[in-house]
């Protein structure tokens, strides 16, 4: 049986998440929302407006009978530094930026560097860190396949960012695939798809995919779903011109997972495919075109900031 630490803590995380979701809230909307009863959601607001974590925004209502009480999330209760690192035609660039609850970007820093290495993102974390030691989260999205802190690809690097940072500042990080980040951030977007797939060409024959089922990013049991380099002949494959590798790459996507949504990205591709008579129609996803992957992923490490912020906080509310 739960105790009543236990209880509280768990009542806590639910309107929590529900402020992590609507930004602003009354008190009867966070009760349809957690579905908690009103006593408790007084409780809860009590410990979050002490603790600094949402802020009274305005009263409403009459002058006679009861008011209504709206508080908003303090954006400013916790921060994340977020990097994006993309690759280019002169190796990589990254992104980094400190961003609060409301996802909103200040100090964004952007630097070149020829090749992925442990050096590059140790001297990038310690600049941002030495000027925000109050960040409360590190998030990385990065090319490579990224499976609990280790960035790996193929035999070109492979590097353990996740155990030097906890060693180093003791902070909570996540570091994810580039594309899975951007088919989170896209996935916003489309609130009533469960099932979508993002693909990205950064080259010829270099292709990435982000998938999500049932709502959630689904990466398979080493981290390695999406790696579409991997699929039998892609080295001979690579010798098609891009439209086409594109193209078989979308409907091989559409006949495996048969997903609500397929978004795409093409650096060497700017005409659409045509997809006409490929599959039935009735099986065929929506395909949309990204015009700004970049955005995408900004979103998307937004949105696994916030997401792992709420699950950080759990049990720590007693």
């Amino acid at each position: 049986m739960a105790n009543t630490s236990d209880l509280k803590s768990e009542n806590i995380q639910r309107v929590r998440k529900c402020f992590y979701s609507a930004g602003s809230l009354s008190m009867s909307q966070a009760e349809k929302m957690s579905g908690l009863s009103h006593g408790s959601v007084i409780n809860v607001f009590r410990t979050l407006e002490e603790s600094g974590e949402i802020l009274l925004s305005e009263k409403t209502g009459t002058s006679v009978g009861r008011k209504t009480h709206h508080y908003i999330l303090n954006p400013e209760f916790r921060h994340f530094l977020a990097i994006d690192i993309k690759r280019t035609s002169g190796g990589f660039e990254s992104r980094s930026w400190r961003m609060n609850l409301r996802g909103e970007e200040t100090d964004v820093r952007t630097h070149a560097f020829p090749a992925m290495d442990d050096s590059y993102l140790h001297m990038e974390i310690e600049s941002m860190m030495k000027d925000y030691s109050d960040t409360d989260m590190i998030l990385i999205s990065t090319p490579g396949v990224c499976a609990a802190g280790v960035i790996t690809n193929g035999e070109i690097f492979s590097m353990d960012i996740g155990s030097w940072i906890t060693e180093k500042y003791q902070v909570p990080y996540v570091v994810e695939n580039d594309v899975n980040v951007a088919a989170i951030g896209f996935s916003g977007g489309h609130p009533e798809s469960e099932n979508i797939a993002v693909i990205y060409q950064a080259e010829q024959g270099m292709f990435g995919c982000g998938i999500l089922i049932g709502g959630r990013l689904y990466n398979g049991f080493s981290h390695a779903a999406g790696e579409l380099r991997y699929l039998p002949y892609m080295e001979e494959r690579k010798k098609e011109p891009p439209e086409i590798l594109l193209k078989e790459m979308i409907l091989s996507v559409a006949a495996v997972l048969n997903p609500n949504i397929i978004g795409y990205a093409s650096d060497p591709v700017k005409e659409a495919p045509d997809f006409e008579n490929e599959i039935p129609s009735r099986h065929m996803p929506s395909i949309i075109h990204i015009d700004d992957l970049d955005a995408y992923r900004r979103k998307g490490l937004y949105s696994i900031g916030m997401y792992n912020m709420a699950e950080k906080n759990k049990g720590n509310d007693k």
